[in-house]
């Protein structure tokens, strides 16, 4: 008797299996694969086009020069660098004039010149200035594309510090490195 329940149980196992795959795929076919069930659609087009990227720039507009100004004097040529002997209170100022590209509808810039991290022992941070081609000055940030091609002049000027006292710093070599000037990007809504 036990044999008899076990095949009863057994096939009624299998029936129920076979029931179960064949609801299975019925669904799939009613879903998927049998193309009875349908979904309405369209299509429509956005049109292309094309953009142009803006362009940011900073080139030489000639060559860099030096003046010698004597503490409450006035600035004089600098023809050769080298033949120079400052004195405390002597400011040295190296001036170049750049053209600026700004072009861009969002574009924001700043204007800076690089830390000076080696300066001379003796020598004062430098003082930076920027004028556009009118003689304004100005801070050099926030640049847009209404200075776009203007040229501007940056003069950097290194003071000997007029506080050096005694004998201090006599007959010392003052190497001044390039300077650098950097146009960068910035966010347009700070």
């Amino acid at each position: 008797m036990d044999e008899a329940v076990e095949t009863r149980t057994e096939h009624r196992s299998g029936k129920r299996t076979m029931a179960i795959i064949a609801i299975a795929a019925g669904a799939v076919l009613l879903l998927g694969g049998g193309g009875t069930l349908a979904y309405w659609t369209t299509t429509a087009t956005l049109g292309g086009g094309t953009v142009v990227s803006g362009d940011l720039d900073l080139q030489p507009a000639g060559a860099s020069s030096w003046t010698l100004t004597p503490e409450g004097g006035t600035a004089t040529p600098v023809t050769d660098l080298s033949t120079i002997d400052i004195v405390p209170g002597d400011t040295l100022t190296l001036a170049g004039d750049f053209t600026i590209t700004l072009v861009g509808d969002n574009l924001v810039a700043d204007l800076t010149v690089a830390d000076l991290a080696s300066l001379p022992t003796g020598i004062l941070p430098p003082v930076v200035n920027v004028t556009d081609d009118t003689g304004a000055t100005f801070p050099g940030t926030g640049l847009t594309d209404a200075l776009d091609g203007e040229v501007v002049s940056v003069e950097v000027a290194f003071q000997f510090d007029p506080a050096t006292s005694g004998t201090d710093l006599q007959v010392t070599d003052f190497v001044f490195e390039d300077v650098s000037l950097t146009l960068t990007q910035v966010d347009p809504t700070p």
